[in-house]
């Protein structure tokens, strides 16, 4: 493959180190002022304000609060399957079920070295 024609030289359009400063110097004069910028800032600063005091200063509905943190969650929540890993108890066995074109399939465990890896085969 020849580089050459890949790397060569152009020459810039005509005119376009022009037109290029053109565009610079309309952008420049469409830019806000420096006093602009500052106001605007300013409001911004003073509307964070306002929100973050409104914010800290409202009343706390203690009992609310006092719900979510002091009430245990509901009996039924220990006794579900999904937390006995989480609260260092053996899972529970369950059948295993499969749907092969909605039609209920029989499953097969294949034996495995590991006890961390299963492997079914459907039937």
């Amino acid at each position: 493959m020849n580089t050459d024609l890949l790397f060569k030289e152009l020459e810039p359009p005509p005119g376009g180190a022009e037109r290029f400063a053109q565009r610079l110097d309309e952008v420049a004069d469409e830019r806000p002022s420096l006093r602009t910028r500052a106001v605007a800032l300013a409001a911004a600063a003073a509307a964070i304000a306002v929100v973050t005091t409104v914010l800290l200063l409202r009343p706390v509905d203690n009992a609310r609060e006092l719900a979510a943190t002091d009430a245990p969650p509901p009996v039924e929540v220990y006794g579900a399957p999904e937390f006995d890993r989480l609260l260092g108890r053996p899972p529970q066995p369950t059948e295993l079920t499969v749907l092969v074109n909605t039609q209920a399939a029989r499953v097969t465990e294949l034996e495995t070295t590991s006890a961390k890896v299963r492997i079914y085969q459907i039937n």
